[in-house]
């Protein structure tokens, strides 16, 4: 009896002691967990933005804006202040094109977070997801008008971090910044024929105010832009050279991902300019705009205006002189046009000003935090000069500005896209159509370039014009 008793208590001493490690381990697992949650929620509460060694963007930074994406669509569809119906309420190219909420900002910022705490990892189905984005800073803009959040920001740091991983870019995309670097373009033509577009009949200054960066596309392809533009700085008498030994601005480069390239490429071009001695920089493509006044500043963690230049766009500085009247359009051009409002030159331009901080309850910055809403870029200056040619109309569409739908070639889209690309613009010009213009102008080569193939293409009957193209038309009586 005493044997069995005996064993009986070691027996319960044993299932105790099991009982009491497995009590303890549940209460570690409890407590780790609990650890967890806290850590998460202080993501959500409190923060601190610490500045890494690199002076690169990195995903960490916008945890934030992806675990506080709440859903709400305001980057998908045009506020209903300005929304005029379905067929033309939405401002998100890729949503618009795959309909699902995967392919959109929401979507994407939870990939981020699975990113980030290792839910997800990157392979065919990511990749596709993160780069079927065409970067045009329509959700970014609708975000900011009720949540401010940087949606764009966690969408270039997907890219970036993709890249670091060694999973991107993709293969189109490296296919044209291999060009890059072995050309200093992105068609891979000759560089010394980048300049070769110049008329024999315009002066430049050995000691010019400003250099025109003409960028990749005007110098070799839509050569009539950069003539156009050589025109209108001709007629405004500026003081004004080519940039020196000029090679791409490094836009492709950033699109993709390739961040360390594109800050290679920024480093290069600021170098070259001050061995100019100029100051002033004046462009004709959104894209060298937008990539010398935000993307280089945010690439090197500086704000726009500690760069040492000013960067401006030849409709800001012709609208500029017609209003000082030394820029006069006199000859008629009779169109009824639409224009289009380039992403990259109008609500992704804002200065880019850094943050490092903390967040507080609620998400409060300190110190504040300077948000780019789109609101202090240039949407007038190309209105004006349009409105200031006799025999032009101009009307607009039912997106505009900041609410203007992509024409769908930006963000590598073009390139590894096509139809995504196509589509897009497709249905940009029959918005263009529906509202009765002849013709759309914009500011930006690379929209026109996708406009006009896709109106010839899809056989609407369309015209496609630069501003520049139209404003030196007026004042040479050349015609377009």
């Amino acid at each position: 009896m005493v044997k069995t008793k005996s064993v009986k208590t070691k027996s319960s001493e044993s299932k105790a002691k099991a009982s009491k490690s497995a009590s303890v381990k549940s209460t570690k697992a409890k407590a780790k967990k609990s650890t967890a949650t806290k850590v998460i929620a202080s993501k959500s509460t409190k923060t601190k933005s610490v500045k890494a060694k690199t002076t690169i963007p990195q995903l960490e930074d916008y945890h934030w804006d992806a675990f506080n994406c709440c859903g709400c669509k305001g980057c998908v569809w045009v506020d209903h202040v300005y929304c005029s119906g379905v067929k033309y309420g939405m401002r998100c190219p890729s949503l618009h094109e795959y309909e699902m909420d995967t392919y959109s900002a929401i979507g994407r910022s939870k990939l981020a977070l699975g990113l980030l705490d290792g839910t997800f990892d990157f392979n065919e189905t990511t990749l596709d997801i993160i780069y079927k984005c065409c970067l045009c800073g329509a959700c970014d803009i609708g975000c900011k008008r009720n949540l401010d959040l940087d949606p764009g920001m966690v969408l270039e740091t997907l890219r970036i971090r993709a890249v670091e991983k060694g999973k991107g870019p993709l293969p189109a995309h490296k296919k044209l910044t291999d060009k890059i670097a072995k050309s200093g373009n992105r068609y891979g033509s000759s560089a010394a024929s980048r300049g070769n577009w110049l008329p024999k009949n315009i002066k430049t200054s050995k000691k010019p105010d400003m250099v025109y960066f003409v960028g990749c596309n005007s110098s070799y392809k839509d050569k009539n832009i950069a003539i156009a533009t050589a025109g209108i700085l001709d007629a405004a008498k500026v003081k004004w050279d080519l940039f020196p030994e000029e090679a791409c601005c490094g836009h492709p480069y950033y699109v993709a991902g390739m961040a360390d390239a594109a800050l290679k490429q920024a480093k290069r071009n600021i170098a070259t300019l001050k061995k100019s001695g100029a100051k002033t920089i004046v462009t004709s493509c959104a894209e060298c705009y937008k990539t010398w006044k935000v993307d280089y500043p945010k690439l090197m963690d500086k704000p726009t205006e500690e760069m040492g230049y000013k960067v401006i766009h030849i409709t800001e500085l012709a609208a500029e002189k017609i209003a000082a009247g030394k820029l006069k359009p006199t000859h008629p051009v009779n169109l009824k046009i639409a224009y289009h409002d380039p992403c990259n030159l109008a609500r992704l331009s804002d200065d880019w000003v850094p943050w490092h901080g903390t967040r507080g309850k609620w998400g409060v910055t300190e110190p504040p935090k300077q948000y780019r809403r789109g609101s202090d870029v240039p949407y007038q200056p190309a209105r004006d000069i349009l409105n200031a040619i006799p025999g032009l109309e101009l009307t607009e569409f039912i997106r505009m500005k900041e609410n203007t739908m992509c024409c769908g070639a930006g963000g590598g889209v073009a390139e590894a896209y096509p139809e995504m690309a196509r589509n897009t613009a497709d249905h940009r010009l029959e918005e263009a159509q529906d509202i009765g213009a002849e013709a759309i102008a914009s500011a930006c080569p690379y929209c026109n370039d996708n406009l006009s193939y896709v109106a010839a293409d899809r056989d609407r009957p369309i015209g496609i014009y630069d501003v520049t193209e139209l404003l030196n038309a007026s004042l040479t009586g050349r015609g377009i």
